[in-house]
């Protein structure tokens, strides 16, 4: 796909308008490296992912919202807002490194040692070192504090045994962010430390799990003494809970940034679709209007998943804490990525039901998206609790 125009996006903001100089630069620069269509194919499209990525990285597109001393722009949240915009609106490839350039580089920049800073940081940016996240267990997903995998420390080293799950493009990864409980006998959100694990060890093996979009994208860990270093503690030992907020905290607010101007890129593939599936006689009349009608309708929730975006960009720039405001956007763009993968598959008629497609893939792959980051379920509490103030 090529670059497209900004009416895709809809009306423009005040503090972000498309003539921004961030954003003409930005945009002359997209111009200047076009890049090919993702392959279908999940090993290539990691390859092609990350190749973009050290492409942007060696011209100082990536991490721009990390700190100057620490290789980004330092750039506010607007500045993200328009870089998530203009990089779908020319059809980029998405982040291959996120685990560690959205979650663990921030989260080491507020709880890190200057050693694990200048260790880890770099390579993060340029895309070099993977990483992936070992939080989620068997019978603790969601319910992150009732996590079993443990670690004692022996000599200079962690020894670490558990096992965890849903971990996302674990076979890629050089380095897993593991919590893990530390003090004997400690229950809940008590005893836990966040350590960096090696993945290319003996100690931890990595099992793909094999999806229904045909997908190895989530991994099994299993960690049988486990080797970590001593030092590479992510905060104080016993404190892994505050550094694991920390981390919520980048990832709910940064997708308040990244995630509709995909999908109103997204939504005109499935315009396209119902287009050729009316002019072949894929569809029929009255499915092709009902198809129309669901368009219309994501059209107008990814406008208002759009404005809350906004909002909260605007409030970050003015140091306020989005707090619980993530687990709005989280749920809001849950519920509406699968509903637009099935839009997608639905305005290809009978094509989608054949595998090896970018329509059928959609649909299959949209399916996690109301577990990811806590299941919708999750952020409807948080959001009674903390922004409502319903009772537990």
């Amino acid at each position: 796909m090529t670059s497209l125009d900004h009416q895709v996006l809809g009306p423009a903001f005040a503090q972000t308008p498309y003539d921004h100089p961030f954003r003409v630069e930005l945009r002359a620069w997209l111009a200047e490296h076009p890049v090919d269509p993702e392959p279908l194919d999940q090993d290539a499209r990691f390859r092609h992912r990350r190749d973009w990525h050290r492409t942007m990285a060696g011209n100082g597109w990536v991490g721009l919202h990390w700190p100057v001393e620490h290789g980004g722009r330092g750039v506010d949240p607007l500045t993200q807002f328009m870089y998530y915009e203009e990089v779908a609106l020319a059809a980029t490839p998405e982040p291959v490194n996120t685990p560690g350039l959205i979650l663990l580089g921030p989260t080491l920049m507020a709880h890190g040692s200057a050693e694990l800073k200048a260790r880890f940081l770099p390579g993060i940016l340029s895309g070099d070192e993977m990483w992936c996240q070992g939080f989620s267990e068997p019978d603790s997903g969601s319910d992150l504090a009732s996590l079993r995998t443990r670690a004692e420390l022996v000599g200079d080293e962690w020894i670490v045994n558990g096992q965890k799950i849903w971990t996302t493009f674990a076979q890629y990864a050089d380095y897993c962010f593991v919590l893990c409980r530390t003090e004997a006998g400690s229950e809940r959100h008590r005893g836990l430390t966040l350590l960096i694990c090696p993945v290319d060890q003996d100690g931890v093996t990595v099992r793909p799990i094999r999806q229904i979009s045909g997908d190895n994208e989530f991994s099994e860990v299993f960690l049988d003494d486990a080797r970590v270093p001593k030092d590479w503690v992510v905060g104080e030992v016993g404190q892994g809970w505050s550094a694991a907020m920390t981390l919520f905290q980048f990832e709910r607010g940064d997708q308040g940034y990244t995630d509709h101007a995909r999908m109103l890129v997204h939504l005109l593939d499935c315009e396209d679709a119902l287009r050729v599936a009316e002019a072949d006689g894929t569809l029929t009349v009255d499915r092709a209007a009902d198809a129309r009608r669901v368009q219309r309708d994501l059209w107008v929730r990814i406008q208002e998943l759009r404005h809350l975006n906004y909002r909260g960009a605007v409030l970050a720039k003015a140091g306020q804490e989005l707090g619980a405001v993530g687990s709005m956007t989280n749920l809001v763009w849950g519920e509406l990525e699968k509903d637009l993968g099935s839009a997608f598959a639905e305005a290809s008629g009978a094509r989608s039901l054949v595998l090896g497609r970018h329509d059928t893939h959609a649909r299959l792959a949209s399916r996690a998206a109301s577990i990811y980051s806590g299941t919708s379920e999750i952020q409807r509490n948080i959001i009674a609790e903390r922004l409502l103030g319903l009772p537990k």
